[in-house]
C-alpha cells in the first residue's frame, strides 16, 4: 500500500498531525530494494539512524546533480522526517528551502514539490501559505485534498475540511483517510464514532509492514488521545504503550503519558514520562506539566525552575515564529501571570487560526483576567460544535458560574464530568464538583 498525504491538530493534544507524518511518496527500505519477496511477518524494529542516513544520502544526490528537482523534493521530505523526530524548527525551514529550490528548477507539473512545501509550512504554523501550496498540489493529485482538509481543521474551517475530504479519493482502508474522518467526528461531538475509526486506522497501520514505525505510532497516539478524552485512561495507556513499542523515541506519546499520569494524580510517573519527553523536545506544555508535578509533590524549587524554563522557551520561540504561542498563552493563564501578554498571544493566533481551541484559550485568559462577558463570548465559539472535550465544558461552566448563570453553569460542569471524570488533573474535577454542590445549595 502506498500511504499518501494527510495533520492534526488541536490545542496541542491533537497534535499537528497527518501532513507531518505522511509524505507524498516514501523511499523504500534498504531491505526492500531489489527484492520481490513477500514482506516478513514481523515488523522490522525502529532504526534510530535510518532517517539521518537517508537525509545524508539525499543531500549527496543534490550535490551530485544540483539541477535535479526530484532530488531536492526527496531531500525536503527527509528534512521533515527528521523534524518529526526532533522537533527542530530549522529542519522545517530547510525543507521549505529545498522544496522552493525544486520549484525554481521545475515549476510546472511538480505537484510533489508543492506538497512538500505545504508540509514544511504547516510545520512552521504558516497555515495560509500551506493551504495555497496544497491547493496547487491537488491540481496534480486529488489525494492532496486531504492535506487541504487537514490544514482547514487546524485553522477552524471545519465545513471546508469536510468538503475537501469528500472531494478527495475515498479509501476506507487508508488509515490516514480514516483518521481525518475521525478528527471531524471528534470535533462534531461524536467521540465514539471517532474512536471506532481510529481503532480501524491503527489496525490497518499495524497490518501494513510498509508503514514506517513512526507513522504506526502516530495512529496509536491518536487513538490513545480520544480514549483519554473519553475517560478511558487504562485503554489510552495501552494505546500509548503500543505506539512506543514500535517507535520508542516518540516524545509526543511520552508527553501524552505524562498528561495521563497527571490526570490520575500519579505525579511521580508524570515526572518520569515528562522528563523523557522533554529530554528530546522541551516543549513549553511539557515543561509546564513538569512544574505542576513538582509543585503537587511539594518540590517548590524544582517547580520554579521548570516554570522559568517555560518562559525561556517562550523567548526562544519568538525567534522561530508562532509555533508555541498557544502553549505559552495557556501557561500564563494557568499561572495567572503575564495575562496581558497571554491575551496578546491568543488574539494574535486568532488572526490565522480560528479553531475551537484558539477560542477556548482566549476564553480562559479572559476568565483569569476577570472579564467574564468576553470570556463567555469566546467560550461560546469553543463550544459551538459540541465537541466532547471535558476541558472546554469545564471552562464554560466556570465562566457561567462567575456570571451567576446557575443552570448554564450546572449543565456545562455536569457535561464535563460525564464526558470524562478524570480530565486535566485531579484538582479540576474536584473544583467542578465543589461548584456544583455550591450551586445546588444555593
Amino acid at each position: 500500500m502506498r500511504t499518501r498525504l494527510p495533520l492534526i491538530g488541536g490545542l496541542g493534544v491533537a497534535a499537528l498531525g497527518l501532513a507531518l507524518w505522511f509524505g507524498l511518496s516514501r523511499a523504500p527500505r534498504a531491505s526492500q530494494v531489489g527484492s520481490s519477496a513477500q514482506p516478513a511477518a514481523v515488523r522490522p524494529p525502529y532504526d534510530p539512524d535510518e532517517v539521518q542516513q537517508n537525509l545524508e544520502f539525499a543531500a549527496k544526490q543534490v550535490r551530485y546533480d544540483p539541477q535535479s528537482a526530484i532530488f531536492r523534493v526527496t531531500l525536503a521530505n527527509w528534512y521533515l522526517e527528521r523534524f518529526r523526530e526532533t522537533g527542530d524548527n530549522s529542519d522545517a525551514v530547510a525543507a521549505e528551502k529545498s522544496a522552493r529550490a525544486a520549484l525554481k528548477l521545475r515549476a510546472r507539473n511538480n505537484g510533489e514539490a508543492h506538497f512538500q512545501l505545504s508540509r514544511s509550512l504547516v510545520a512552521q504554523h504558516r497555515f495560509s501559505e500551506a493551504l495555497s501550496a496544497a491547493r496547487v498540489a491537488a491540481r496534480y493529485d486529488r489525494v492532496a485534498l486531504r492535506q487541504c482538509a487537514d490544514i482547514q481543521i487546524e485553522t477552524g474551517d471545519y465545513l471546508g475540511a469536510k468538503r475537501d475530504l469528500k472531494r478527495s479519493p475515498f479509501d476506507k482502508t487508508d488509515p490516514a483517510y480514516l483518521s481525518l474522518q475521525a478528527r471531524l467526528l471528534e470535533i462534531g461531538g461524536n467521540s465514539r464514532g471517532a474512536r471506532e475509526l481510529l481503532q480501524r486506522a491503527a489496525s490497518q497501520a499495524d497490518a501494513d509492514l510498509d508503514v514506517p514505525p513512526q507513522n504506526v505510532a502516530w495512529f496509536h497516539e491518536r487513538l490513545g488521545h480520544i480514549q483519554n478524552q473519553m475517560g478511558e485512561l487504562d485503554e489510552a495507556e495501552k494505546s500509548y504503550r503500543k505506539g512506543l513499542a514500535v517507535f520508542p523515541r516518540d516524545y509526543r506519546i511520552m508527553a501524552a503519558m505524562a498528561r495521563l499520569c497527571a490526570a490520575r494524580g500519579d505525579w511521580r510517573a508524570a515526572l518520569q514520562w515528562g522528563n523523557k519527553a522533554a529530554a528530546i523536545v522541551p516543549a513549553p506544555d511539557t515543561l509546564a506539566l513538569l512544574g505542576d508535578a513538582h509543585l503537587a509533590l511539594g518540590e517548590k524549587k524544582a517547580a520554579s525552575q521548570k516554570y522559568r524554563l517555560v518562559e525561556t522557551m517562550g523567548q526562544l520561540a519568538r525567534s522561530q515564529g508562532v509555533i508555541y504561542d498557544r502553549q505559552r498563552a495557556l501557561f500564563y493563564a494557568d499561572q495567572n501571570r503575564y495575562l496581558p501578554e497571554a491575551l496578546s498571544l491568543a488574539r494574535g493566533e486568532l488572526k490565522f487560526r480560528r479553531d475551537i481551541y484558539a477560542y477556548d484559550a482566549l476564553a480562559w485568559i479572559y476568565f483569569q483576567m476577570g472579564d467574564f462577558k468576553a470570556a463567555q463570548t469566546a467560550s461560546d465559539q469553543a463550544l459551538k460544535w459540541k465537541t466532547g472535550d471535558a476541558t472546554l465544558w469545564y471552562h464554560g461552566g466556570l465562566i457561567a458560574a462567575s456570571l451567576g448563570q446557575k443552570e448554564r453553569a450546572k449543565n456545562n460542569l455536569q457535561r464535563a464530568l460525564s464526558l470524562n471524570p478524570n480530565f486535566l488533573t485531579p484538582s479540576a474535577p474536584r473544583r467542578a464538583r465543589a461548584i456544583l454542590a455550591r450551586l445546588d445549595r444555593s
